[in-house]
Protein backbone atom coordinates (compact mmCIF):
# COMPACT_ATOMS: atom_id res chain seq x y z
CA UNK A 1 0.00 0.00 0.00
CA UNK A 2 1.28 2.82 -1.08
CA UNK A 3 0.14 6.08 1.16
CA UNK A 4 1.68 9.32 2.40
CA UNK A 5 4.17 8.55 5.54
CA UNK A 6 3.11 8.39 8.84
CA UNK A 7 4.36 9.05 12.17
CA UNK A 8 4.76 5.22 14.76
CA UNK A 9 0.81 5.56 15.86
CA UNK A 10 0.61 9.20 13.96
CA UNK A 11 -2.24 10.50 11.77
CA UNK A 12 -3.09 7.08 10.67
CA UNK A 13 -4.95 6.12 13.82
CA UNK A 14 -7.23 3.35 14.57
CA UNK A 15 -10.80 4.76 15.50
CA UNK A 16 -12.93 3.46 18.00
CA UNK A 17 -14.87 0.46 17.59
CA UNK A 18 -18.20 2.44 17.77
CA UNK A 19 -21.59 0.80 19.42
CA UNK A 20 -24.25 2.42 21.47
CA UNK A 21 -21.95 2.29 24.77
CA UNK A 22 -18.79 4.44 25.59
CA UNK A 23 -17.60 5.12 29.03
CA UNK A 24 -14.57 7.52 29.66
CA UNK A 25 -12.41 9.29 32.08
CA UNK A 26 -11.15 12.77 31.26
CA UNK A 27 -9.79 13.49 34.48
CA UNK A 28 -7.52 9.92 34.03
CA UNK A 29 -6.09 11.25 30.64
CA UNK A 30 -6.62 15.10 31.65
CA UNK A 31 -3.55 13.89 34.80
CA UNK A 32 -1.77 11.92 32.68
CA UNK A 33 -1.01 14.70 29.58
CA UNK A 34 -0.29 17.18 32.63
CA UNK A 35 2.72 14.86 33.54
CA UNK A 36 3.99 14.87 30.36
CA UNK A 37 3.35 18.72 29.95
CA UNK A 38 6.09 18.89 32.89
CA UNK A 39 8.86 17.69 30.24
CA UNK A 40 7.65 19.67 27.47
CA UNK A 41 9.39 22.53 25.59
CA UNK A 42 7.93 25.01 22.62
CA UNK A 43 5.20 24.18 20.78
CA UNK A 44 4.51 20.72 22.23
CA UNK A 45 4.33 22.74 25.53
CA UNK A 46 1.74 25.49 24.21
CA UNK A 47 -0.28 22.67 22.69
CA UNK A 48 -0.99 20.91 25.83
CA UNK A 49 -0.88 24.17 27.89
CA UNK A 50 -3.75 24.84 25.13
CA UNK A 51 -5.26 21.28 25.52
CA UNK A 52 -5.47 21.34 29.76
CA UNK A 53 -6.04 25.19 30.12
CA UNK A 54 -3.25 26.14 32.00
CA UNK A 55 0.07 26.74 31.86
CA UNK A 56 3.30 25.89 33.55
CA UNK A 57 3.08 26.97 37.44
CA UNK A 58 -0.43 27.47 37.44
CA UNK A 59 -1.15 24.33 35.37
CA UNK A 60 1.19 21.92 38.02
CA UNK A 61 -0.68 24.26 40.89
CA UNK A 62 -4.04 23.12 39.45
CA UNK A 63 -3.79 19.70 39.36
CA UNK A 64 -2.13 19.91 42.41
CA UNK A 65 -5.27 21.67 44.24
CA UNK A 66 -7.59 18.88 42.43
CA UNK A 67 -5.52 16.01 43.83
CA UNK A 68 -5.80 17.93 47.55
CA UNK A 69 -9.68 18.10 47.10
CA UNK A 70 -9.78 15.06 47.01
CA UNK A 71 -7.33 13.57 49.15
CA UNK A 72 -9.44 13.23 52.23
CA UNK A 73 -11.42 10.23 50.38
CA UNK A 74 -8.35 8.33 49.45
CA UNK A 75 -8.17 5.18 50.59
CA UNK A 76 -7.31 1.25 49.94
CA UNK A 77 -7.89 0.57 46.37
CA UNK A 78 -8.99 -3.24 47.51
CA UNK A 79 -12.08 -2.40 49.03
CA UNK A 80 -13.90 -2.23 45.83
CA UNK A 81 -13.39 -6.76 46.22
CA UNK A 82 -15.72 -6.13 49.41
CA UNK A 83 -19.17 -7.53 49.44
CA UNK A 84 -20.36 -4.14 50.46
CA UNK A 85 -19.78 -0.72 49.46
CA UNK A 86 -17.76 1.57 52.07
CA UNK A 87 -19.94 4.24 54.47
CA UNK A 88 -18.06 6.93 53.11
CA UNK A 89 -17.01 7.02 49.57
CA UNK A 90 -13.02 6.15 48.71
CA UNK A 91 -11.66 7.82 45.69
CA UNK A 92 -8.04 6.78 44.91
CA UNK A 93 -5.56 8.10 42.52
CA UNK A 94 -2.06 7.16 41.63
CA UNK A 95 0.42 7.95 39.44
CA UNK A 96 3.83 6.11 38.06
CA UNK A 97 6.66 6.72 35.47
CA UNK A 98 8.04 4.13 34.35
CA UNK A 99 11.99 4.38 32.85
CA UNK A 100 13.68 2.21 30.61
CA UNK A 101 17.02 1.37 31.42
CA UNK A 102 18.60 2.49 28.63
CA UNK A 103 16.79 6.28 29.34
CA UNK A 104 18.30 8.84 31.95
CA UNK A 105 15.60 11.25 32.78
CA UNK A 106 16.42 14.63 33.91
CA UNK A 107 16.19 15.29 38.04
CA UNK A 108 14.22 18.31 37.25
CA UNK A 109 11.87 16.01 35.51
CA UNK A 110 11.64 13.50 38.26
CA UNK A 111 11.27 16.00 40.51
CA UNK A 112 8.43 17.73 39.30
CA UNK A 113 6.38 14.72 39.02
CA UNK A 114 7.08 13.76 42.71
CA UNK A 115 6.14 17.19 43.65
CA UNK A 116 3.41 17.75 41.56
CA UNK A 117 1.81 14.41 41.30
CA UNK A 118 3.24 12.39 44.09
CA UNK A 119 4.44 10.20 41.34
CA UNK A 120 6.68 7.33 41.87
CA UNK A 121 9.36 5.88 39.87
CA UNK A 122 10.22 2.56 38.58
CA UNK A 123 12.85 1.51 36.24
CA UNK A 124 13.20 -1.86 34.34
CA UNK A 125 13.54 -2.86 30.76
CA UNK A 126 10.68 -1.34 29.19
CA UNK A 127 11.57 -4.33 25.77
CA UNK A 128 10.34 -7.43 27.39
CA UNK A 129 8.11 -9.49 29.97
CA UNK A 130 10.11 -7.93 32.99
CA UNK A 131 8.93 -4.32 32.04
CA UNK A 132 5.12 -5.34 31.21
CA UNK A 133 4.99 -7.27 34.58
CA UNK A 134 5.58 -3.75 36.48
CA UNK A 135 3.03 -2.43 34.72
CA UNK A 136 0.52 -5.34 34.82
CA UNK A 137 1.46 -5.32 38.63
CA UNK A 138 1.05 -1.48 38.89
CA UNK A 139 -2.20 -1.17 36.97
CA UNK A 140 -3.67 -4.59 38.71
CA UNK A 141 -3.29 -3.20 42.39
CA UNK A 142 -4.51 1.02 41.75
CA UNK A 143 -7.65 -0.29 40.39
CA UNK A 144 -8.20 -2.74 42.92
CA UNK A 145 -8.07 -5.66 40.58
CA UNK A 146 -10.54 -4.13 38.44
CA UNK A 147 -8.27 -4.01 35.45
CA UNK A 148 -5.71 -6.70 35.50
CA UNK A 149 -2.99 -5.62 33.14
CA UNK A 150 -1.77 -2.52 31.17
CA UNK A 151 -2.35 -1.95 27.76
CA UNK A 152 1.13 -0.86 26.97
CA UNK A 153 3.22 -3.34 24.47
CA UNK A 154 6.73 -3.75 25.42
CA UNK A 155 9.42 -2.53 22.54
CA UNK A 156 12.91 -2.55 22.61
CA UNK A 157 12.42 1.53 21.49
CA UNK A 158 10.32 2.44 24.57
CA UNK A 159 11.88 4.63 26.93
CA UNK A 160 9.27 5.98 29.30
CA UNK A 161 5.58 5.32 30.58
CA UNK A 162 3.37 7.65 32.31
CA UNK A 163 0.41 5.70 34.53
CA UNK A 164 -2.66 7.47 36.24
CA UNK A 165 -5.49 5.50 37.72
CA UNK A 166 -8.87 6.66 38.74
CA UNK A 167 -10.77 4.72 41.41
CA UNK A 168 -14.30 5.12 43.09
CA UNK A 169 -16.03 3.34 45.30
CA UNK A 170 -19.28 5.06 46.62
CA UNK A 171 -22.48 4.03 48.09
CA UNK A 172 -26.14 5.91 47.21
CA UNK A 173 -27.19 8.38 49.65
CA UNK A 174 -30.39 7.23 49.37
CA UNK A 175 -29.80 3.09 47.48
CA UNK A 176 -32.04 1.64 45.66
CA UNK A 177 -35.42 0.13 46.82
CA UNK A 178 -35.84 -2.24 43.91
CA UNK A 179 -33.74 -4.24 41.68
CA UNK A 180 -35.89 -5.68 38.75
CA UNK A 181 -34.87 -8.32 36.04
CA UNK A 182 -36.05 -7.24 32.91
CA UNK A 183 -37.82 -3.47 32.38
CA UNK A 184 -38.18 -2.04 29.08
CA UNK A 185 -35.75 -0.35 27.14
CA UNK A 186 -35.93 1.23 23.22
CA UNK A 187 -32.75 1.05 21.68
CA UNK A 188 -32.22 3.96 18.63
CA UNK A 189 -33.77 1.69 15.74
CA UNK A 190 -37.15 1.59 17.70
CA UNK A 191 -36.73 -2.25 19.00
CA UNK A 192 -37.42 -2.93 22.20
CA UNK A 193 -34.98 -4.97 24.54
CA UNK A 194 -35.45 -6.32 28.47
CA UNK A 195 -32.80 -5.35 30.98
CA UNK A 196 -32.01 -4.68 34.66
CA UNK A 197 -32.65 -1.73 36.32
CA UNK A 198 -33.09 -0.27 39.58
CA UNK A 199 -36.08 1.46 40.58
CA UNK A 200 -36.70 3.87 44.40
CA UNK A 201 -37.89 7.65 45.29
CA UNK A 202 -34.67 9.30 46.17
CA UNK A 203 -35.00 13.30 46.82
CA UNK A 204 -32.35 14.31 44.32
CA UNK A 205 -32.56 17.47 42.01
CA UNK A 206 -34.66 17.32 38.70
CA UNK A 207 -34.82 19.55 35.91
CA UNK A 208 -36.32 19.32 32.52
CA UNK A 209 -34.94 22.12 30.08
CA UNK A 210 -35.78 21.88 26.28
CA UNK A 211 -36.99 18.27 26.57
CA UNK A 212 -33.72 17.08 28.18
CA UNK A 213 -33.83 15.63 31.74
CA UNK A 214 -31.62 15.69 34.15
CA UNK A 215 -31.29 14.61 38.31
CA UNK A 216 -28.20 14.31 40.56
CA UNK A 217 -27.80 11.46 42.66
CA UNK A 218 -25.68 12.41 45.60
CA UNK A 219 -23.60 9.73 46.89
CA UNK A 220 -22.70 9.14 50.85
CA UNK A 221 -20.75 12.15 50.77
CA UNK A 222 -18.34 14.33 48.25
CA UNK A 223 -19.63 13.13 44.95
CA UNK A 224 -22.36 12.53 42.91
CA UNK A 225 -24.02 11.28 39.79
CA UNK A 226 -25.72 13.70 37.24
CA UNK A 227 -28.40 11.09 34.64
CA UNK A 228 -28.83 12.93 31.87
CA UNK A 229 -31.61 11.60 29.05
CA UNK A 230 -32.16 13.72 25.83
CA UNK A 231 -35.30 14.62 24.63
CA UNK A 232 -37.44 11.90 23.13
CA UNK A 233 -37.25 12.81 19.43
CA UNK A 234 -35.24 12.76 15.96
CA UNK A 235 -31.86 13.67 16.29
CA UNK A 236 -31.18 12.63 19.22
CA UNK A 237 -29.59 9.35 18.69
CA UNK A 238 -25.91 9.11 17.07
CA UNK A 239 -25.80 6.80 13.44
CA UNK A 240 -24.13 4.06 16.13
CA UNK A 241 -27.01 4.24 18.34
CA UNK A 242 -25.14 6.20 21.62
CA UNK A 243 -27.26 8.86 22.55
CA UNK A 244 -26.31 12.36 21.65
CA UNK A 245 -24.56 14.65 23.68
CA UNK A 246 -25.81 17.84 24.28
CA UNK A 247 -24.02 21.02 23.09
CA UNK A 248 -22.03 23.10 25.61
CA UNK A 249 -24.82 25.44 26.21
CA UNK A 250 -27.09 22.97 27.51
CA UNK A 251 -24.86 21.18 29.62
CA UNK A 252 -23.99 24.48 31.35
CA UNK A 253 -27.42 25.26 31.73
CA UNK A 254 -28.69 21.51 33.00
CA UNK A 255 -25.65 21.96 35.23
CA UNK A 256 -26.46 25.56 36.99
CA UNK A 257 -30.16 24.20 37.16
CA UNK A 258 -28.90 21.64 39.07
CA UNK A 259 -27.02 23.11 41.29
CA UNK A 260 -29.91 25.22 42.02
CA UNK A 261 -32.80 23.02 42.12
CA UNK A 262 -34.36 22.01 45.58
CA UNK A 263 -34.00 17.85 46.10
CA UNK A 264 -37.51 16.68 45.24
CA UNK A 265 -39.15 13.08 45.57
CA UNK A 266 -38.16 11.33 42.11
CA UNK A 267 -39.51 8.07 40.99
CA UNK A 268 -36.54 6.99 39.05
CA UNK A 269 -35.70 4.00 37.03
CA UNK A 270 -33.06 2.78 35.24
CA UNK A 271 -30.73 0.83 34.19
CA UNK A 272 -27.62 -1.24 36.02
CA UNK A 273 -24.56 -1.10 34.31
CA UNK A 274 -21.46 -3.60 34.21
CA UNK A 275 -19.41 -1.53 31.37
CA UNK A 276 -15.84 -2.52 30.43
CA UNK A 277 -13.66 -0.56 27.84
CA UNK A 278 -10.52 -0.81 26.35
CA UNK A 279 -8.03 -0.68 26.14
CA UNK A 280 -9.11 2.36 23.86
CA UNK A 281 -6.59 3.56 21.64
CA UNK A 282 -5.97 7.56 22.03
CA UNK A 283 -4.69 9.14 19.21
CA UNK A 284 -7.60 10.17 17.45
CA UNK A 285 -8.65 11.63 20.47
CA UNK A 286 -5.33 12.97 20.75
CA UNK A 287 -5.18 14.61 17.67
CA UNK A 288 -8.76 16.20 17.79
CA UNK A 289 -6.68 17.72 20.33
CA UNK A 290 -4.54 19.44 18.35
CA UNK A 291 -1.51 17.12 20.05
CA UNK A 292 -0.62 15.62 16.79
CA UNK A 293 2.63 17.07 17.40
CA UNK A 294 2.83 14.63 20.23
CA UNK A 295 3.09 11.45 17.34
CA UNK A 296 5.24 13.45 15.31
CA UNK A 297 8.67 15.39 16.58
CA UNK A 298 7.80 16.69 20.30
CA UNK A 299 9.91 18.44 21.60
CA UNK A 300 10.33 16.45 25.16
CA UNK A 301 13.30 18.18 25.85
CA UNK A 302 12.53 18.71 29.52
CA UNK A 303 12.58 14.65 30.29
CA UNK A 304 15.53 13.67 28.77
CA UNK A 305 18.72 14.61 26.48
CA UNK A 306 17.43 11.85 24.02
CA UNK A 307 14.62 12.53 21.65
CA UNK A 308 11.47 11.22 22.12
CA UNK A 309 8.00 10.37 20.54
CA UNK A 310 4.75 9.28 21.91
CA UNK A 311 4.21 6.19 20.51
CA UNK A 312 1.13 4.59 22.59
CA UNK A 313 -1.23 5.83 24.17
CA UNK A 314 -4.17 4.05 25.79
CA UNK A 315 -6.99 4.17 28.24
CA UNK A 316 -9.02 1.25 29.99
CA UNK A 317 -12.13 1.90 31.89
CA UNK A 318 -14.77 0.13 34.33
CA UNK A 319 -18.13 1.64 35.50
CA UNK A 320 -20.27 -0.42 37.51
CA UNK A 321 -23.88 0.67 38.79
CA UNK A 322 -26.41 -0.84 40.74
CA UNK A 323 -28.91 0.02 43.77
CA UNK A 324 -26.06 -0.06 46.60
CA UNK A 325 -24.09 2.47 44.52
CA UNK A 326 -21.37 2.88 41.72
CA UNK A 327 -17.70 0.98 41.60
CA UNK A 328 -15.48 2.65 38.49
CA UNK A 329 -11.49 2.27 37.84
CA UNK A 330 -9.54 3.74 35.00
CA UNK A 331 -6.08 3.97 33.80
CA UNK A 332 -4.44 5.99 31.29
CA UNK A 333 -0.83 5.55 29.84
CA UNK A 334 1.24 7.03 27.53
CA UNK A 335 4.36 5.54 26.24
CA UNK A 336 6.82 7.34 25.23
CA UNK A 337 9.75 5.64 22.76
CA UNK A 338 13.01 6.79 21.41
CA UNK A 339 12.96 8.28 17.57
CA UNK A 340 14.65 6.12 14.94
CA UNK A 341 15.39 7.11 11.39
CA UNK A 342 13.95 9.61 10.18
CA UNK A 343 10.55 8.38 7.92
CA UNK A 344 10.10 8.72 4.60
CA UNK A 345 7.98 10.99 2.03
CA UNK A 346 5.56 7.55 1.32
CA UNK A 347 5.41 4.28 3.35
CA UNK A 348 4.67 0.96 2.01
CA UNK A 349 3.32 -1.87 3.93
CA UNK A 350 3.50 -5.54 2.17
CA UNK A 351 0.93 -6.81 3.92
CA UNK A 352 -0.57 -9.05 0.46
CA UNK A 353 0.80 -11.24 -2.50
CA UNK A 354 3.40 -9.03 -4.45
CA UNK A 355 5.96 -9.63 -7.23
CA UNK A 356 9.44 -9.72 -6.94
CA UNK A 357 11.81 -8.55 -9.39
CA UNK A 358 15.70 -9.09 -9.74
CA UNK A 359 17.03 -6.82 -13.03
CA UNK A 360 20.77 -5.85 -13.91
CA UNK A 361 20.32 -2.25 -13.95
CA UNK A 362 22.69 -1.38 -17.16
CA UNK A 363 20.81 -3.88 -19.65
CA UNK A 364 17.67 -4.22 -17.87
CA UNK A 365 17.64 -7.61 -18.44
CA UNK A 366 15.38 -9.37 -15.45
CA UNK A 367 17.10 -12.15 -13.85
CA UNK A 368 14.41 -13.41 -11.50
CA UNK A 369 11.01 -12.88 -10.86
CA UNK A 370 8.81 -13.82 -8.70
CA UNK A 371 4.99 -14.11 -7.86
CA UNK A 372 4.85 -13.84 -3.51
CA UNK A 373 1.60 -15.14 -2.39
CA UNK A 374 2.96 -17.06 0.81
CA UNK A 375 5.86 -15.68 2.61
CA UNK A 376 5.82 -18.02 5.34
CA UNK A 377 9.32 -20.51 5.54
Amino acid sequence: MLAPASPPGGSACAGPDGGPNAVVSPASLAVALAMLAEGADTTTRDALDAALGASGGARTDAFNALSRAVGEYDGDPAVVQDDELPDTPVLHLANQAVVDDQLTPLDTYLDALAEGFGAGVQRTDLGGEEGKAVLDAWTNEHTGGLIDESAITPDPDLRLVLQNAVLLAARWQQPFTDTRDAEPFTLADGSEVRAEAVWGTPNAAYVLHDGWQAVRLPYTAGFHADVILPPDEAGTMSDDGAPAAPDADTWATLDAELTAAEPRSVELTMPTLDLETGPVDLCAALHDAGLGELYEEPDLSGISDQDLVLTQAFQQVVLQVDAEGTVAAAVTELGMAATSAPLGDVSMTVDRPYLLRVTHTDTSWPLFLAAIGDPRH
